[in-house]
């Protein structure tokens, strides 16, 4: 009886393995000399086999779960995390016939619930990531909006050594 049951388990291995796709790798050794040949098997998964459009590496950690603790708290968003902002144009210098911007275009855009009042920096920076100049101005965002300001450098002749630009909010 018990050897009727091994029989059968080596036959189910044998068939699961064959509609799996298993195949024995022949290529590979020290004296191959196969030229154009390439050969994945060796196994039922390959990690880089594309299956239908789906790819996985095993690059990633996938049971990286970054808390150990069996409760986890439901953040509440607050006015300290601030609008989300991005500079759309910085200050340039004069080129050609183009003439100098002496201000850059910063948006912000509403991450809180209710009304907040916000002072919003810009930092101008050379080529080397000194700081040029600086300028400031406050507005007062409501939940949802999205809002393009205007900011003027304070000492507009120094455009000429501007590169690039930064812009801050934080909650007054």
């Amino acid at each position: 009886m018990m050897r009727r049951q091994m029989k059968l388990a080596a036959v189910l291995v044998v068939v699961v393995l064959a509609l799996t796709g298993f195949t024995t790798s022949t290529s590979g050794g020290k004296g191959s000399k196969s030229k154009g040949s390439s050969s994945s098997g060796g196994g039922c998964s390959n990690s880089k086999k594309s299956n239908s459009g789906y790819r996985h590496t095993d690059d990633d950690d996938d049971n990286a779960s970054g808390s150990s603790g069996s409760s986890y708290g439901t953040p509440t968003p607050t006015a300290s995390d601030g609008p989300a902002v991005r500079v759309i144009r910085c200050a340039q210098p004069r080129k050609g016939k183009r003439k100098a911007v002496t201000a850059s275009v910063v948006e912000l855009r509403s991450k809180d619930t209710g009304s907040h009042t916000y002072e919003v920096d810009v930092t101008f920076y050379d080529a080397r990531g000194n700081t040029v100049d600086t300028a400031e101005t406050t507005t007062t965002l409501d939940a949802g909006d999205v809002r393009n300001l205007t900011v003027r450098m304070e000492s507009p002749r120094r455009v000429s050594e501007v590169e690039r630009c930064e812009v801050t909010a934080q909650l007054l």
